[in-house]
């Protein structure tokens, strides 16, 4: 594993931040861009490929139950609002539509076919269990609350719970979210990051923003801090030697934490979720190098396979 570090100076760290765009929700075509970046890389991976394409019908999967979503009340002003003053998340929290359930019986029905017949009735299983008991495992996979959790429905439910968050951060706009103090957690929904993104998009180009794990929505957090411990100046970015450097782990010294950063100045159509799951060889060598993952990926449950 190469290492290469890079100390960005105080006065690069806040040079444009005021122009960049605090916020950015996931557009309607996220999961369908997802998808095709996933078999992009499945094309590139072949120790990989079978996974990779199969996330990429989960994606797909994703994308047309997003279109059919049914259209869910909004949160009272008065709890938005609450929230707001609190410094809480506008959708923070547990609180969620029953429609939720519908998408995943229809992500279900598109992508059991695909699945191994043990891991397809586990997730038509899901379909027929009580409320209780799917609403429960969602409230675990809220919480990444994995141990104890079948891996094999844990991407599907975790699928189905982005899309519903998706739809109803679009529902209220980006208008409706503040700014946190907390710089590692998302404005929107409160979950963490999965990673991070330098965007090419947006008026000083190599910003850094955190992709949200749940809604896909992203945030802008400057570069040179950790964000787990915010410590400054001990960022030190690592890569699997020989291999394409779009995805690095930032870790930081002072609190051994990582979380992987996708450049899309290198690759425009890198894409945290995907690449993250394209590159677990480095997951490898960062926890055989003493450093802790600090963000979660609902298709991926540490330890299980």
């Amino acid at each position: 594993m190469a290492a290469t570090v890079r100390i960005v100076p105080q006065e690069e760290i806040g040079k444009g931040t005021a122009d960049v765009p605090v916020l950015r929700l996931a557009g309607g075509g996220a999961f369908a861009a997802r998808a095709a970046r996933l078999r992009q890389l499945a094309a590139r991976e072949a120790a990989a490929s079978g996974y990779l394409e199969l996330m990429a019908a989960l994606a797909d999967a994703q994308h047309a139950a997003l279109a059919s979503h049914p259209k869910s009340k909004e949160p009272l002003s008065a709890q938005l609002e609450q929230r707001r003053s609190h410094g809480m998340p506008p959708l923070g929290g547990r609180d969620r539509a029953s429609a939720w359930r519908e998408v995943l019986d229809a992500i279900g029905q598109r992508i059991a076919p695909r699945l191994p017949e043990t891991a397809a009735a586990l997730l038509r299983g899901l379909s027929t269990a009580s409320h209780g008991f799917v609403e429960n495992l969602a409230d675990r996979i809220l919480d990444f609350d994995y141990p104890g959790l079948d891996a094999r429905v844990v991407p599907f439910v975790g699928a189905a719970l982005q899309v519903h968050w998706l739809h109803r951060a679009a529902m209220l706009g980006e208008a409706a979210f503040p700014r946190l103090e907390v710089a590692n957690v998302c404005p929107v929904c409160g979950s963490p990051p999965v990673a991070a993104a330098l965007h090419v998009d947006v008026p000083t180009p190599g910003s850094r923003y955190l992709h949200c794990a749940l809604c896909a929505s992203s945030w802008h957090v400057p570069r040179g801090q950790c964000t787990q411990c915010e410590t400054r100046g001990k960022l030190a970015y690592f890569h699997i030697e020989g291999g394409a450097e779009t995805v690095k782990a930032e870790a930081c010294e002072e609190c051994r934490a990582y979380l992987k950063i996708v450049n899309r100045q290198r690759d425009p159509l890198a894409d945290p979720v995907a690449d993250d799951l394209a590159t677990l060889a480095l997951d490898v060598l960062m926890d055989e190098s003493g450093y802790q993952r600090a963000a979660p990926n609902l298709f991926f449950v540490p330890g299980q396979t």
